[in-house]
């Protein structure tokens, strides 16, 4: 078996590959935890799923530099003695891209493999819509380089900063609307955020296109993936679990 772990700005998502299925866990990361408490949290989940019996590697991919050491040693300590390896992974693995791009090594290791599990499993030229804690889109052409993409808040960044930046536009449930036309304060607010981050996504990726000539099939992943999916116009493939099958194939071509 196969853990795959993405430490994200807001959750911490674990994806056990067995031989037949991907078995996702999902917890908060802040706040941070101490080494035994996760291993408290990983086991109950294997336990639960019936996963406690298997032999595993690990590969991590983290954007929270305070969490990565913790969740090393989770592991670690996990496996014990038995002599199995556990991958951080950076730009500089075989990844099957070429990085096109200013200063890769500050690139999020996330968007790293969510690119690959896209060019991997839909073929490039591709565009990934991350809907996270930040709205990020990823563009690999279609020689499989790294050209680039864009970084916005994502749409719960935006509903906190409407809280603690207005004295009277509070933080809203995250709820898609129904409609683009709000009736209330809240309606209207989550009109914003939703239409607001699919219409400027979309526009994004219109001058991308326009830039480069090319036309990018489009994938959408991240906590807010699903929300959005209905948002985005374009035809795109939803896949929630992009950046863990990105592992898994970093994890395997390495």
């Amino acid at each position: 078996m196969l853990i795959a772990v993405d430490i994200g700005n807001s959750s911490i998502n674990i994806g056990y590959f067995t031989k037949t299925s991907l078995i996702v866990q999902h917890f908060d990361t802040i706040p941070l935890k101490n080494a035994t408490e996760y291993r408290r949290i990983i086991c109950k989940f294997m336990s639960q799923n019936h996963l406690e019996k298997n032999i595993f590697n690990v590969i991590i991919s983290s954007v929270v530099l305070s969490h990565t050491s913790v969740l090393k040693q989770t592991f670690k300590d996990l496996i014990g003695k038995e002599k199995k390896k556990i991958m951080i992974i950076s730009h500089k693995m075989n990844t099957g891209l070429r990085f096109n791009i200013h200063n890769p090594e500050k690139l999020g290791t996330d968007r790293i493999a969510a690119a690959v599990g896209a060019c991997e499993i839909y073929e490039p030229p591709v565009a990934v819509l991350n809907f996270g804690t930040a709205t990020t889109i990823t563009i690999v052409d279609k020689h499989r380089n790294y050209i680039g993409g864009s970084i916005m808040p994502g749409v719960g960044l935006m509903n906190e900063s409407l809280d603690m930046g207005t004295s009277r536009l509070k933080k809203i449930s995250l709820r898609p609307p129904s409609s683009a036309l709000g009736t209330d304060t809240t309606d209207c607010i989550s009109s914003g955020l939703f239409y607001g981050t699919a219409g400027a996504a979309e526009r994004i990726l219109d001058e991308i296109e326009k830039q480069t000539g090319s036309k990018f099939k489009i994938i959408i992943t991240g906590g807010h993936g699903t929300a959005m999916d209905k948002f985005i116009k374009r035809h795109h493939k939803l896949d929630p679990d992009l950046t863990l099958k990105g592992l898994k194939i970093i994890y395997e071509k390495n």
